[in-house]
């Protein structure tokens, strides 16, 4: 958990726009400064670049407090008491709508946010922003270097509960990281934004209902309109990763960067990018944003498995599995997908005008390459988790 919330945060603690005239730049170099950044600052029409990046990275932090702060104390409620679900679920549900109205914002403002100079990106240091994240007054050590990056290496990805040890932080992040943020940059959150407010948007589309006799329909849809807005989100995000992907391989500065090419030195990003690793992304890119759009359909194969494969599964020989009609005409009990008629209308003809999707074999051929192993494929999750 604590993985994917530091590359949120990362993503969100990365820049945006807002904020009233300030009479001094805002400085995220120090704790101290942080603070005195973020008091008081609101969404103004008359905002600076800088901001609006300190609007962004200012209320994405007090999000992860927010949230961080619900998950303990919620635990802490569980624990040897009997809850009744339909108020979890509740509880839940408030805690993500909450969360989705902080992104929201927070991508309508990087939206707005044009990097023309160096002189107009913030210059931050993420190890620096201590914070109490549990809101129980004290700062424990996992709180202490949350923000930290990182150290720049290349290594499989883990995933574990958050060190209290302070040698831990020292030998496996990068405690100095410095980013003089530019536009790539901006792109880099914005994309992880529309992921994430998508994610949300999904997860609000459909109600728990504990009454409910057949445990299937627990789960049902009840705002349909969410799903095909995270469908916009979905396809804005991938479109943005693309665009963010050519704007680091045109960069020739080496100015503190974070995402960097092979041509930058100067990167605190937490993996190395190779050329061969910007081909791949672009790759991958092409497959998934005309699959998103509907472009091209996924097919039933015998060499692919997993969750795309299952829905590919629903349709008949000669045609493949259409992703916007899922999102247009959502299912009304999802854990019933797999038996439900209406999966059928999720599938079109395969033709010329809607080919099959190469991501099939885009995935087999790395697959199959003989240094592929549990460890490699790892390492590349890694990449592919920081890069969005």
């Amino acid at each position: 958990m604590r993985t994917a919330a530091a590359l949120l945060c990362s993503a969100l603690c990365a820049l945006l726009p807002a904020v009233p005239t300030q009479a001094s730049q805002p400085d995220f170099t120090n704790t101290a400064a942080f603070d005195n950044s973020c008091t008081g600052l609101k969404r103004s029409l008359r905002m600076t670049v800088q901001e609006q990046q300190a609007f962004v990275i200012c209320k994405d932090v007090a999000l992860i407090q927010h949230i961080w702060t619900f998950v303990e104390r919620g635990g802490k409620r569980l624990q040897g008491s009997r809850v009744p679900p339909g108020e979890v679920a509740l509880a839940v549900r408030a805690e993500l709508t909450h969360a989705r109205e902080q992104i929201r914002q927070g991508r309508q403002m990087l939206e707005r946010i044009r990097i023309k100079s160096a002189s107009d990106g913030l210059l931050i240091m993420p190890a620096t922003w201590v914070r109490d994240l549990n809101g129980d007054g004290t700062i424990q050590t996992a709180e202490r270097y949350f923000f930290a990056i990182p150290a720049r290496k290349d290594s499989p990805l883990r995933v574990g509960t958050p060190s209290e040890e302070d040698d831990y932080y020292a030998a496996e992040y990068n405690l100095d990281a410095a980013i003089r943020l530019d536009q790539a940059d901006i792109d880099w959150a914005l994309s992880y934004h529309y992921f994430t407010e998508a994610l949300l948007e999904m997860a609000l589309s459909y109600q728990y209902r504990a009454e409910e006799r057949v445990s299937r329909r627990s789960l049902f849809l009840a705002h349909p309109e969410g799903m095909r807005r995270a469908h916009q989100l979905l396809v804005s995000g991938m479109q943005t990763s693309e665009k963010m992907r050519r704007a680091v391989l045109a960069e020739t500065d080496d100015d503190l960067e974070w995402i960097a090419n092979s041509r930058q030195a100067n990167t605190v990003f937490p993996v190395p990018m190779d050329d061969g690793d910007f081909r791949v992304w672009g790759e991958l890119m092409a497959h998934l944003i005309p699959l998103a759009q509907g472009r091209t359909l996924l097919p039933k194969t015998d060499k692919m498995a997993g969750d795309l494969d299952a829905l590919a599964r629903l349709c008949p020989a000669g045609q493949g599995f259409s992703i916007p009609a899922f999102f247009q005409q959502p299912p009304r009990y999802p854990l019933e997908l797999m038996r439900d008629r209406q999966a059928g209308s999720y599938c079109r003809k395969i033709d010329a005008a809607h080919p099959v999707t190469g991501l099939y074999a885009f995935i087999q051929t790395y697959a199959d390459k003989p240094d592929q192993t549990d460890s490699a494929a790892m390492r590349y999750l890694r990449r592919l988790l920081w890069v969005n």
